[in-house]
């Protein structure tokens, strides 16, 4: 059986209905990719690694993990603690987030009690994926601890997945980002940045150079999200440019590229081509787009 374990942070997700009213549900990015990677390769365990805390919310999160079929063999719970919290708010389908993130659990990552559990078994599965947020949220000592593990890992045949989700306001400041970011890409097989984000964290940054830089890492899969407009891809000493169709009245853009990247790791799992892996991942985000929240129903994800 294929394993996969994702690293990450869920979180209390709040969204406007057609009301006007306000649900409740759950999400997060790496989340949000466990999801729709266990919904696209059904018979693979999926472990998502988180922090919890001993609250009400935490345990209804706990619950729709397993719900969507989620492994949760190495989330602790942690008393005074809890999830954090993000409201969606979208204009012409396009969103925009506030957050709460005080107390909140995943904080602890690689700090707590299956640390040892973790440093043992995560060097037999077969693919572990976690984003920036995941390692801008962490302690120091925390990302200490993954990058010995993922490293580790790496050396055992484990691919690395990294998904570079740049958020200015999670780190100290532009000079820790880039510190952090230099640390990881050395450790990555599969690097899914965008190229907004790119430009954000390192200032003027074209495809070629962003395909250039992970080679130099040592990177041998990078697929680039270029915004509304392309994909570049570059696989086996070959960039592709792929053209990304516009679609019209997108209700929620939210967990458009947590969904590709969860579908394409699938697809790459089941063997698929670069090609048809990319193929399969912009038909689900394109479904996923046209729903409020992040996670949409099951049903329609088929």
């Amino acid at each position: 059986m294929i394993k996969i374990a994702v690293i990450g942070e869920c979180m209390v997700e709040l969204y406007q209905d057609k009301t006007g009213s306000y649900k409740q549900t759950f999400g997060g990015d790496t989340f949000n990719c466990a999801v729709y990677l266990k919904r696209s390769l059904k018979n693979a365990k999926v472990e998502y690694i988180t922090v919890l805390g001993e609250d009400l919310r935490s345990s209804q999160m706990l619950d729709f993990f397993h719900k969507e079929n989620l492994e949760t063999t190495y989330v602790d719970r942690l008393k005074d603690k809890s999830p954090g919290l993000y409201i969606i708010d979208t204009h012409k389908g396009e969103r925009s987030f506030d957050y709460w993130r005080g107390q909140a659990a995943a904080k602890e990552l690689f700090l707590t009690q299956s640390l040892d559990k973790l440093s043992k078994d995560l060097l037999n599965f077969d693919l572990i994926y976690f984003s920036a947020i995941t390692l801008a949220i962490m302690s120091e000592k925390g990302r200490e601890n993954l990058f010995k593990i993922i490293k580790k890992a790496r050396a055992a045949g484990v691919k690395i997945a990294f998904d570079s989700n740049y958020r200015p306001r999670l780190y100290k400041n532009q000079d820790d980002a880039r510190r952090i970011y230099k640390q990881v890409v050395n450790y990555t097989d599969i690097f899914l940045p965008s190229i907004d984000d790119e430009i954000d964290l390192w200032g003027a940054s074209t495809p070629s150079d962003i395909i250039k830089k992970s080679l130099e890492a040592g990177i041998k899969e990078i697929i680039i999200t270029c915004g509304k407009e392309d994909i570049v891809c570059h696989y086996d000493g070959i960039t592709v440019h792929k053209k990304t169709k516009q679609l019209k009245n997108i209700v929620d853009s939210t967990s458009a590229g947590d969904s590709f990247n969860g579908q394409y790791l699938a697809s790459r799992l089941k063997e698929k081509s670069v090609n048809k892996s990319i193929k399969k991942a912009k038909k689900l985000a394109a479904k996923v787009i046209m729903h409020k929240g992040a996670i949409m129903p099951k049903d329609k994800n088929d």
